[in-house]
């Protein structure tokens, strides 16, 4: 595993860490980049280039306005995303902390509490993965094999560990209770069959996802609904995301479909996944399935198993 520190800067703009280096956002070869900055009160535009970003407010508090009409403010602390066909302004004074992600990969943002010492399982199977741990109240220390980082503000520590390479990384709190935020990714690169299917995701956060499949008719089955088949993946895909984002590697245990209603060839189809109880090993999600028209089409129920120490 590879593991460096880097400074946040004073400037949004400015990419602190791209994989490949020297790689740009947009290009063929981009994957993923850090980043961090401060804004000053003017409006600022992100998103729009066929790319996704996950973000999180180190400090102050921002007015997010999406090109399809949402608000939301969010303030120190909080967490926002800006997927592929998102155009987001952002308005106020705030210190932002940046996750931008190119094509087949998946990443996400979260928050959790340091108190004293917590070890971490880092790494994934289907590819590399990163994971940029900042410190968003106070300073903390990430240990790995003997070396050490120290993490202060406006810095932060990038692991970076290669497919099926995996390690236990010690962070220890320089005080009772510190918050860090973890901006993990992993290049998935053709594993990715939701993707291929055409799923895509409009809203992320912990616990949580929602995405939308355009029907095509290599969905449809020969009586002219979309195929069970077709549907469940749309399930799992969205219900994937939503484990994931609580931390750590989960794999699936059980899962059972329930159609409803049948699909007759829809314009689009609206997943959503909630979680029911999340637990230190075992996580509950269901999964709801609309169509066009808002019918409530299918629920999917699944049971992850958490790899995560």
């Amino acid at each position: 595993m590879e593991i460096e520190k880097i400074l946040l800067g004073q400037s949004s703009e400015k990419e602190n860490y791209v994989y490949p280096e020297n790689s740009m956002p947009g290009s063929e070869a981009f994957s993923i980049c850090f980043n961090g900055g401060y804004f000053n009160g003017e409006k600022t535009c992100i998103g729009g280039k066929g790319i996704s970003g996950y973000h999180i407010l180190t400090e102050g508090s921002l007015m997010c306005t999406y090109n399809d009409g949402r608000k939301i403010k969010v303030e120190a602390g909080d967490i926002f995303n800006c997927e592929t066909e998102d155009r987001v302004e952002l308005e106020g004074n705030a210190g932002i902390f940046n996750m931008i992600m190119g094509n087949g990969v998946r990443g996400f943002i979260r928050t959790f509490q340091l108190k004293g010492k917590k070890m971490m399982r880092v790494g994934e199977g289907v590819g590399e993965s990163y994971i940029a741990f900042i410190g968003l109240n106070g300073t903390f220390t990430l240990e790995y094999e003997g070396e050490k980082f120290y993490c202060e503000k406006d810095s932060a520590v990038i692991v970076h560990a290669g497919k099926k390479e995996f390690g236990r990384v010690v962070l220890t709190a320089d005080g009772e209770d510190i918050s860090v935020a973890a901006a993990s990714g992993v290049q998935l690169l053709k594993h990715d069959f939701g993707k291929f299917i055409g799923v895509r995701f409009l809203e992320r956060s912990e616990g949580y996802c929602k995405a939308r499949l355009d029907i095509r008719p290599d969905h449809m089955n020969p009586i002219g609904t979309v195929h069970g088949g077709c549907l469940f993946t749309l399930a799992d895909a969205v219900c994937g995301m939503a484990a994931s984002s609580i931390g750590g590697v989960s794999t699936t245990v059980d899962s059972h479909i329930q159609f409803l209603n049948a699909a007759f060839r829809p314009k689009y189809l609206i997943a959503e996944s909630f979680p029911k109880k999340i637990g230190r090993k075992i996580r509950s999600f269901c999964v709801e399935i609309k169509d066009d028209q808002d019918k409530l089409i299918a629920t999917v129920d699944f049971i992850f198993y958490s790899l995560q120490d």
